[in-house]
């Protein structure tokens, strides 16, 4: 993996796993060796691992000897036995020596051991309260990616598509989990108690090691499940193609630089980098939005209070809603992974395709409001932004991972900051 990516990676996995999935983009294929498996991804693919092996567990239970249950049968003849270790089984002959009375015997019976089962019963709860914390939080993820990604063009239409599949990807994996469950259960009349102790003897047929090899990684997920992807996915795993990984991870610094203002926010903010949403930030008594990838269509008024404008579709990275002297206003925010002059300069294009759905007042007479920035992040060296017009109405901001100085965003932020302030005690938001 390039240092670039690898950068990436790293700092998106230590805010949040999550931002490592391809979410809504194309995908790319990495080593999984280096710390780029999303806790998701890693639990759907050990239940399916878990899941698809049961039948064979079960079957090899059932058929082979060294699987079934075993009783110890006490015995006068030594035929088929061994020494026993009670002491009531010894007695004294006529010269006083110790002769053993009893042998001991392991009898195989036909009775199913279900100790095996009740550790395995053990290891699929683990997965389902596991998978039941990521479904609560990854539907919460789409249905407010729903709202933001609504539209009638081909792309939301496909975006909608691939949201309710990632739900359907979850009910799916709930569903194997039952179903392995109902398999267990019909094998033994009484209840199947789950069992977090290692069953002794062990199964010795080639399933039940197989398992066994595994069975720490499905205990402890979130230290052992990326190695366990890696010696069992060939090492690689897919992730989100480079330009959205860098999308994120302008995401998290323009939050870290909020955050460095003092602006707080009460919800966990994952679900909008990895799929897109409204994103809440408080300072004092003024509140701001940064909306991720919201899609503005010219039929439909966006819950941002903006509409597109000119063209059918719009659907910048970043907006920052704040207060502002006739309602809102909006900064755009436009991450690209090029040093592109032409394609950076291009970004200037959302201060003409997105406007209020309020109108401000000049005059006397009614004007539009477009965005008042309209800027791109670019993996540039340079320690300064740079201006695009001399308005600075667009603009570049340089974010290079790998040469990453937080002050060129601060100066762009701390616009922004003052800006909401100075208006957002003077007007309601």
């Amino acid at each position: 993996m390039n240092p670039f990516i690898q950068k990436l990676v790293d700092d998106l996995k230590a805010f949040s796993s999550e931002l490592l999935l391809p979410g809504l983009h194309t995908t790319q294929q990495v080593s999984s060796g280096m710390g780029t498996v999303a806790s998701t991804a890693a639990l759907l693919k050990a239940i399916d691992f878990l899941t698809v092996l049961i039948p064979q567990l079960v079957f090899e239970l059932q058929t082979t000897d060294t699987t079934r249950k075993t009783v110890v049968h006490y015995t006068p003849s030594p035929k088929r036995a061994t020494f026993s270790r009670r002491a009531s089984d010894y007695q004294q002959d006529s010269t006083k020596r110790l002769l053993p009375a009893h042998w001991v015997s392991v009898l195989s019976v036909s009775e199913t051991d279900i100790r095996p089962l009740r550790w395995l019963m053990y290891l699929l709860n683990l997965q389902q309260t596991a998978l039941k914390k990521v479904r609560t939080r990854t539907i919460k993820y789409i249905d407010d990616s729903l709202l933001v990604q609504q539209g009638d063009t081909t792309y939301a239409q496909n975006d909608r598509a691939t949201l309710l599949s990632m739900r359907l990807h979850l009910d799916e994996a709930d569903a194997k989990l039952e179903h392995a469950r109902a398999t267990l259960l019909r094998l033994v009349p009484l209840k199947l108690a789950p069992s977090p102790n290692l069953p002794y003897p062990y199964p010795r047929s080639s399933a039940w090691l197989r398992l066994r090899r595994f069975a720490q990684q499905l205990i402890q997920p979130e230290e052992y499940l990326p190695n366990f992807l890696h010696n069992f996915f060939h090492s690689t795993v897919e992730i989100a193609d480079t330009p959205y990984l860098y999308q994120r991870w302008c995401g998290i610094k323009l939050l870290s630089v909020f955050e460095s203002l003092g602006w707080i926010w009460h919800d966990d903010p994952t679900g909008a980098l990895f799929l897109g949403g409204e994103i809440r930030l408080y300072k004092a008594d003024v509140q701001i939005s940064i909306w991720i990838e919201p899609r503005f269509s010219r039929r439909k008024a966006h819950l941002s209070g903006f509409i597109c404008h000119e063209v059918t579709e719009t659907h910048p990275d970043y907006m920052i809603v704040t207060p502002g002297p006739s309602g809102i206003d909006a900064f755009i925010l436009d991450p690209t992974t090029t040093a592109d002059p032409e394609i950076r300069q291009g970004k200037a294009k959302y201060l003409n395709t997105i406007e209020s759905i309020g109108m401000a007042s000049v005059a006397g007479i009614p004007v539009v409001r477009n965005p008042l920035r309209a800027w791109s992040a670019a993996p540039l060296h340079t320690p300064y932004c740079e201006l695009e017009d001399s308005e600075g109405r667009t603009g570049t901001i340089p974010m290079h991972p790998l040469n990453w100085s937080p002050q060129p965003l601060a100066e762009w932020v701390k616009d922004i900051d003052g800006y909401a302030l100075a208006w957002g005690r003077n007007v309601s938001f």
